[in-house]
């Protein structure tokens, strides 16, 4: 920005459109009063050819032409002196070079136009209009010439430039009082904002910038601002929540962890230092868990779109868990192929933490279902035969770190985070994850869109 030009965005605007408008305005000005000479001079000069005839046909007749008295015309012979001027003219007593005749031998239709100048011996002084058009027709064994008069054009002509000049600055500063108004209006808003903004802190994020009820961009940027405002304080919320939660969860291991070695190290002689390390080593395993867990709830790196076969992903899964021979059978019933568009290793971590939260809570057997049938879903349901998942807590079990009633507790070192990293990776992966209705245990409905299905992915 110039030194000379405001750093105010109204005072720049306003004096941008002063500018902009007095130049519009004054060219529109020269602009039309050109048009209007034109016009008034075309139309003196048809004027003053119609008088010219009525006077070449008096002279051509001997009348009187019969001209009003402020005409202007004179009569050379065929020598080219005068023989005859306009009261008009001699009234002046102009110092003047008259036209010149007709040529000889010049037809009856022959004319001309020619410029004359005059300056009044009375008025040394005088300038205006000094110069005259002449029209010239032979009338008989004369020449005559007509003046063409401006007194019209020019009187019309000042009355046009007095109008204008009175009119386009006033025009001009009305012009710049409402681009005043109008940006002082605006710019109210965008002031409301910014003190609203201002404000805005870590402890104070539920303040919110007025809207104006206008539907201008100004309103867009306020309820952009809003909604940025409302993402900002959840994602707050959820950070303070997150780093209670963690906190809180790991409090537990570490305790138990710090507990064992201090006792051990208080006692060394009498230490089981394998029961020790045991110890010690599930802990170690539980904080790893949590934290590969909180890991993975907090990562935002995109998904691949590749291809994947599901059936194979909840087949293999099944087998792992089969092959362990301990604890609730788990028995896969898959339809191949079912393919869906993902990350290979956050659908496996998806399918392996809704088994492991049914082998956990079933009393003898876990059942997956596949159903493939419809090309655009891909239906995956874990079915356990535990003590099932009250209605009214079946959306809060996917929270973190949620403890429901002592049947569906933590146990076995389960980190309270797997429904919420099941929920999270089949959100990411376009699909639901739910909880429905089963004549015996839980039933979790896992949906993912079939490859047909699937656009890009968030």
């Amino acid at each position: 920005m110039t030194r000379w030009w405001p750093a105010s965005i109204r005072t720049g605007m306003v004096m941008a459109t002063f500018l902009v408008c007095g130049s519009l305005f004054t060219l529109g000005w020269i602009g039309i009063r050109a048009f209007v000479d034109t016009r008034l001079s075309i139309q003196a000069e048809g004027l003053a050819g119609s008088k010219l005839t009525r006077l070449v046909d008096a002279v051509a007749s001997d009348r009187d032409p019969q001209l009003s008295g402020d005409e202007m015309y004179v009569l050379l012979d065929r020598s080219g002196r005068v023989a005859k001027v306009s009261d008009e003219i001699t009234r002046l007593r102009p110092q003047w070079t008259p036209p010149g005749p007709a040529p000889v031998g010049a037809p009856a239709d022959w004319n001309t136009e020619v410029d004359v100048t005059l300056r009044s011996v009375e008025h040394p002084q005088w300038r205006e209009f000094r110069t005259y058009t002449a029209l010239g027709r032979v009338a008989g064994p004369y020449t005559a010439y007509l003046f063409v008069l401006p007194w019209d054009t020019q009187g019309t002509l000042k009355l046009f430039d007095d109008t204008m000049a009175f009119f386009v600055p006033l025009a001009t500063v009305i012009a710049a009082l409402a681009a005043w108004f109008a940006l002082r209006r605006a710019l109210r808003s965008v002031e409301a904002i910014r003190e609203e903004l201002s404000v805005v802190s870590g402890s104070r994020l539920d303040r919110r910038v007025p809207v104006p009820r206008s539907r201008d961009e100004i309103a867009k940027l306020a309820s952009t601002t809003n909604e940025t405002l409302d993402r900002l304080e959840r994602s707050h919320e959820q950070q303070e929540r997150f780093v209670a939660d963690a906190s809180h969860e790991l409090r537990s291991p570490l305790a138990s962890l710090r507990t064992g070695l201090e006792v051990a190290l208080a006692h060394p002689g009498r230490a089981d230092w394998k029961s020790v390390a045991r110890r010690s080593l599930l802990d170690v395993d539980r904080l790893q868990r949590i934290t590969s867990d909180l890991l993975q709830l907090t990562g935002d790196r995109p998904l691949s779109t590749e291809l994947v076969d599901l059936s194979d992903v909840v087949a293999e899964e099944a087998a792992v868990h089969s092959s362990l021979g301990v604890g609730p059978r788990v028995l896969a019933s898959v339809e191949i192929p079912a393919m869906v568009r993902g990350e290979l290793g956050q659908l496996e971590r998806l399918l392996r933490n809704l088994i492991d939260n049914a082998v956990r809570h079933a009393d003898s057997i876990v059942r997956v279902r596949m159903d493939a049938r419809d090309p655009d879903v891909v239906k995956v349901e874990v079915l356990d035969d535990g003590p099932g998942i009250p209605v009214h807590e079946r959306e809060r079990v996917f929270d973190r770190f949620v403890r429901l009633d002592d049947a569906r507790a933590r146990d076995g070192g389960g980190s309270g985070l797997g429904l919420a990293l099941a929920r999270d990776i089949a959100v990411r992966h376009g699909g639901t994850l739910t909880i429905e209705d089963s004549a015996v245990g839980a039933r979790f409905v896992l949906r993912l869109p079939g490859a047909s299905g699937v656009g890009e992915l968030p």
